[in-house]
């Protein structure tokens, strides 16, 4: 089985958890036996055309942006500037043309969509004028708006997902990381009668074996990600400053920022606060599988919540705000999740836990382990594989369009 996996970025290329997670999905069906190409957009202008190279066994073919800059440079221009590429992104018929000519060339059984910022929406068209039956995942919220920010105009926001919505009539069948994100979407009216599915990402990463030796004692609390105000962490300095000494000993705060600065300033004279900076991978996890309890207190739609799997599996515990995705993730969300933006509300998870038994923890800490065993590739691999093949059987099952028998005198 041939299949063309699209998203924006592609390793080396990281911005975010998206390309992470596609990365981990397209070396994971190739691993399966599937014939897997990457279609990608590169830093490349059009003059230097289409690049391919290899990364871990999976072919990458990489296109040249074909808009006012590539994604990956998006870190310092101004808001003017992003809006008006993802406007283009809407219909880029430079970039249109592209991906036919691969597609034409590659002749996947399924194309599988990721993000589309520098492909665009017109990918499903074109995939819909070749008769490819297309499935795609929503990482993130860009169908919905060309900014994450709450400050683009509604008006605009409209027109923006007009086309998107138009052409994703043509997708035979939509994921969504969490059953939020899912939603989301098609409440917005995207993907009306495309088959509807939940498959939350893979992690990557060794389950510990056993339980950790379980802290009656005074805590040690982590918190991972990005300081900035949507992560909520100025709640937590918040929360821990009102509990005492003997409840709470000493936070890990891993990550930067734009909030560092004022968090510290926040934290004042509290010397329990550590604030570690952005580390190694290798040391991040080494610390998660040292705290007592991570806390995950975002304020936004998290699409999904990699750090709370990330938690588990190193045997830790995690309380977090009831916010996008998060609910899907956590386990125990009867006892383990709390109201965003709430500063009593994370202290009083911390105090429920800091209340519990021995024994309790000890349980609590088991199901931590037994719960990521459900983000897996293997996992990941089976739900996917299932969708593919309910697919193609409805597609194999349906009659061929006049245009796909022209595309295929075009190709023969």
């Amino acid at each position: 089985m041939r299949v063309v996996i699209m998203n924006s970025l592609y390793s080396p290329d990281i911005i975010g958890g998206a390309e992470i997670s596609t990365q981990i999905l397209a070396e994971t069906l190739s691993k399966r036996g599937m014939e897997v190409s990457v279609v990608t957009v590169g830093a490349q202008s059009r003059s230097a055309g289409v690049i391919q190279d290899t990364v871990n066994g999976v072919d990458v073919i990489r296109l040249p942006h074909n808009n006012l800059y590539w994604l990956g440079d998006s870190k310092n221009k101004g808001s003017l500037s992003k809006v008006a590429r993802r406007l283009i992104d809407i219909y880029n018929p430079l970039q249109i043309e592209e991906v036919r000519r691969v597609l034409r060339t590659i002749k996947p059984d399924l194309i599988h969509t990721q993000n589309l910022s520098g492909l665009g929406t017109g990918v499903w068209k074109v995939a819909s004028e070749l008769n490819i039956p297309v499935v795609h995942t929503l990482r993130d919220y860009s169908l919905l708006s060309p900014m994450s920010t709450t400050n683009i105009h509604p008006m605009i926001k409209g027109l923006y997902k007009q086309l998107p919505m138009k052409f994703s009539r043509g997708v035979s069948a939509v994921i969504g990381i969490s059953s939020h994100i899912l939603n989301k979407h098609v409440q917005s009216g995207l993907f009306a009668p495309s088959n509807k599915y939940v498959i939350p990402n893979a992690v990557d990463g060794d389950i510990r074996v056993t339980p950790k030796e379980v802290n009656t004692g005074s805590l040690v609390i982590g918190c991972f990600g990005r300081l900035e105000s949507e992560k909520g962490v100025q709640y937590l300095v918040e929360a821990v400053k009102k509990l005492p000494r003997d409840m709470v000993q000493k936070v890990y705060i891993c990550g930067e920022g734009g909030m560092k600065e004022q968090l510290v300033k926040d934290c004042g004279s509290d010397d329990r606060f550590v604030f570690t900076g952005k580390v190694p991978p290798a040391e991040a996890r080494r610390l998660m599988g040292e705290v007592d309890i991570s806390i995950v207190p975002s304020t936004w739609d998290e699409p999904f919540g990699r750090v709370i799997i990330e938690s588990y599996q190193v045997g830790t515990p995690v309380f977090a705000s009831t916010v996008g995705g998060i609910p899907d993730v956590v386990t125990k969300p009867e006892d383990c999740l709390f109201k965003p933006g709430d500063a009593d509300a994370i202290a009083h998870s911390i105090r429920s836990y800091f209340g519990k038994t021995k024994e309790q923890k000890e349980e609590l800490h088991a199901l931590c382990l037994q719960h990521c065993q459900l983000f897996t590739t293997s996992a990941l691999a089976a739900r996917h594989m299932e969708v593919y093949s309910l697919i193609l059987g409805t597609v194999l099952e349906s009659p061929r369009t006049e245009a796909a028998q022209t595309m295929d005198a075009i190709n023969a």
